[in-house]
């Protein structure tokens, strides 16, 4: 059977850098999962470069065709798609599993490693409404209205699904017109919902090990203030100025949300001085590692067991290393059983 190594958690817990690790001891490539690094010319402010002590000219990484490499170790899901146009959950599930076949082919291991949940969820399990297509004419209408009058209309389409609905998906307009997409754009009958499950779920024929790694939230908050300061040494500020000469509106921008978010409102003079723009970027990517965390906790956001790793704690890269080696020698003595 094939096998997948799955690395995830919150924003700052050190999950490339592990990978990276386990990518030069197990023979892996890494398959990136996240909504924004998928983007051209999101760098800097997605972390691209796993750490700190990495630099942008260091002549320790380069791009390739369709991937960056580090170290000699190849990172997939990079730079796969125009920031100017959105780039869907079907979209990534659908580019990442002719990734991870490539991968398999050449008798090395993937290792998904990221912090977007959904996409996680979908790549690992499916979701049944993937394969319903964006209503660009749609989305303008609804993009137009505001967050009070964006829940007002899903509640009137699909009381359900404004019900299942979390406070922050509630919160979030993006994720609200995609509701009201999905409640609008089919007859809610069982012959369509068998359709759009069949249409939809892509799932990964695999064992796979999932590590999670987490830390005191006093430590998170930590490393987030300080790779806000980090980012911004690096030209995170030169990079969204230059995205936006290149024709990147700003109001694509904020969609793209987080550091992007608050750039914007940055270049359009809305904050005054990088220090006001440090408390506001380090206070939103707080909150959104909050939401992260209590997505993983969430037993319904992904089936299979979960092994956690304190990445505080004493010798915790070398507990993960050997529970790899076992999970990962058992299928080589299997395979050369059989």
């Amino acid at each position: 059977m094939k096998q997948l190594l799955a690395i995830f958690g919150s924003t700052s817990a050190g999950k490339t850098d592990l990978a990276l690790k386990l990518a030069k001891k197990f023979n892996g490539e890494l398959v990136a999962c996240d909504s924004r690094q998928v983007y051209v010319g999101l760098d800097i402010g997605t972390g691209k470069l796993p750490s700190g002590r990495w630099k942008m000219e260091d002549g320790r990484w380069k791009k390739g065709r369709g991937y960056w490499e580090m170290d000699g170790v190849r990172i997939w899901m990079y730079d796969v798609a125009d920031p100017k146009k959105q780039y869907t959950v079907y979209d990534y599930v659908k580019d990442a599993n002719k990734v991870i076949d490539e991968i398999l082919k050449r008798n090395k291991l993937p290792i998904i490693v990221g912090g977007t949940g959904l996409y996680l969820k979908a790549l690992f399990e499916g979701l049944p409404n993937l394969a319903i297509p964006i209503d660009q004419k749609l989305r303008n209408k609804l993009e137009k209205l505001s967050l009070d009058k964006l829940q007002k209309k899903l509640q009137e389409v699909s009381l359900q699904k404004w019900e299942k609905m979390n406070y922050s998906d509630r919160k979030n307009p993006r994720r609200l017109v995609r509701a009201i997409e999905i409640a609008t754009s089919v007859d809610i009958n069982t012959t369509a919902v068998g359709l759009m499950s069949t249409a939809g779920r892509i799932k990964l024929q695999a064992d796979v090990l999932k590590i999670g790694l987490t830390a005191p939230k006093k430590i998170l908050y930590q490393r987030i203030d300080e790779r806000v300061v980090s980012r911004l040494d690096q030209g995170m500020i030169k990079e969204a100025r230059s995205l936006q000469k290149n024709g990147l509106s700003l109001k694509r921008m904020r969609q793209l949300g987080l550091e992007y978010g608050v750039l914007a409102d940055y270049l359009e003079s809305k904050i005054i001085g990088v220090q006001e723009l440090i408390k506001l970027l380090e206070g939103k990517i707080h909150r959104f590692a909050r939401r992260q965390i209590t997505w993983f906790k969430n037993p319904s956001a992904s089936s299979g067991r979960i092994y956690w790793f304190d990445v505080t704690g004493k010798g915790f890269a070398d507990k993960v290393e050997n529970l790899i080696a076992k999970w990962y020698d058992n299928h080589t003595t299997y395979a050369a059983k059989n």
